[in-house]
């Protein structure tokens, strides 16, 4: 069975200003050419998905259960951020 969201809560369905600034964001960096930004991204996720001890990129994995794959993706987003810090072009 695939898996599915469950968005369904309405304590996300009233407080989308998160996405709001993640959007925003996004569109700055593309606008004004600032790749360096895409780091903070990168890190700020592969922090939340620290904590979380989940991640979500192709499909949702969890430390417990897929821990090679999980420290495969959390890495991969730390090191694109410390690359793209040190090295911004």
């Amino acid at each position: 069975m695939m898996q599915t969201w469950d968005y369904s809560t309405r304590a996300r369905a009233a407080r989308p200003w998160p996405t709001w600034v993640a959007v925003s964001a996004l569109w700055f960096v593309v606008l004004a050419d600032v790749t360096w930004v895409y780091a903070l991204f990168f890190l700020a996720w592969g922090l939340y998905d620290l904590v979380t001890g989940k991640s979500s990129f192709v499909q949702h994995i969890t430390r417990r259960e897929n821990p090679i794959t999980y420290w495969l993706v959390v890495a991969t987003w730390i090191v694109l951020s410390v690359l793209w810090i040190t090295n911004p072009r």
